[in-house]
């Protein structure tokens, strides 16, 4: 799971070169895929007859500055779109040329207009531009995946992880997939379709694969949630219809099997409720610094949640809605 993590952060690319990257992981494992016509991509692998079915949601996006100008002084002017990005100053990013890949750092910003000065080591704008940078180049934060301490820990830091351990779930569910287990979808979906993914639901269950920011202590609705505690099972959503049954039945699983896992009470969203035609589950990822460019994760997580799901897959035929 770190290997996985680790190539799908050393990507630089806007959201549909990530999702080629992804393609290329996945494609000597599925036995179909496509993209439809909002541009979620749809992967399934078969099961054997009568095998059970679910659906696994992974977000996919990749956030980023795009150069709007650049200055006499040869520094780049840089914006965030409508990403809320606040990357610090002093912070080393990448820009995309078409000459290949510009080292840059962040000389100043600006949160509330998502914008920053970046300094290339250019002298003007000339030399700016024939280091090959244009206005509309993609600036991303340069990569340092590594592990936290050593690999005992078993925590690593990197840039941007919120929006790789879904992903990374997803692929190594799909690389381990023994087709006597079951039959699965996955669909891997940038953010604003996430309203419209509730009519591609299919099979028994539909497990979403989220993040949700370490809490350390526990107050008021909400409970405490630790890195390398096990994967945060979600009680209830402002958004997503979850189902209490299987919500209960995950939680049985987990404990009847020795699977670590947390109970989340965190209610981060206030649009309105989806409703779905099949039972629906959250499994989030505990990230530190969920807020921030750098980030750490516990590999652990993640592999309890790809446990979690294996796990209810050998025992569906079992269990009872």
């Amino acid at each position: 799971m770190f290997e996985l993590i680790r190539e799908l952060s050393k990507y630089k690319g806007f959201n549909q070169s990530f999702v080629s990257q992804i393609v290329d992981k996945i494609t000597p494992f599925a036995d179909e895929m496509h993209f439809d016509s909002r541009g979620n991509l749809i992967v399934r692998k078969y099961g054997e007859k009568y095998s059970p079915k679910i659906t696994l949601l992974a977000e996919v996006k990749e956030e980023i500055y795009i150069v709007t100008s650049i200055t006499e002084s040869g520094a780049l002017v840089a914006d965030a779109n409508y990403f809320s990005l606040t990357y610090a100053q002093g912070q080393t990013v990448q820009v995309e040329t078409k000459n290949g890949l510009v080292q840059g750092v962040i000389m100043a910003g600006e949160a509330e207009q998502h914008a920053a000065v970046i300094d290339i080591g250019a002298n003007s704008e000339s030399d700016a531009r024939d280091m090959g940078v244009e206005p509309g180049n993609h600036v991303t934060l340069f990569d340092d995946f590594l592990y936290l301490g050593d690999e005992v820990s078993g925590r690593v830091v990197g840039k941007g992880l919120d929006n790789k351990v879904a992903p990374a779930i997803a692929i190594n569910l799909l690389q381990q997939w023994n087709t006597a287990e079951g039959e699965i979808t996955i669909i891997f979906f940038p953010f604003h379709n996430k309203k419209q993914l509730t009519y591609q639901l299919e099979g028994e269950a539909a497990f979403f694969i989220g993040s949700v920011p370490r809490q350390r202590i526990a107050h008021k609705s909400r409970g405490a949630i630790e890195l390398g505690s096990g994967v945060a099972i979600k009680v209830a959503d402002k958004t997503i219809p979850i189902n209490q049954t299987l919500k209960n039945q995950l939680v049985d699983l987990a404990i009847a099997h020795d699977i670590s896992f947390q109970l989340e009470f965190l209610f981060r969203h206030r649009y309105k409720k989806l409703s779905t035609k099949i039972p629906v589950s959250v499994l989030n990822i505990p990230i530190e610094h969920l807020d921030q460019s750098t980030q750490v994760v516990s590999v652990k997580d993640l592999e309890d949640a790809n446990q979690l799901i294996q796990t209810y897959l050998l025992r569906s035929k079992e269990l009872q809605f």
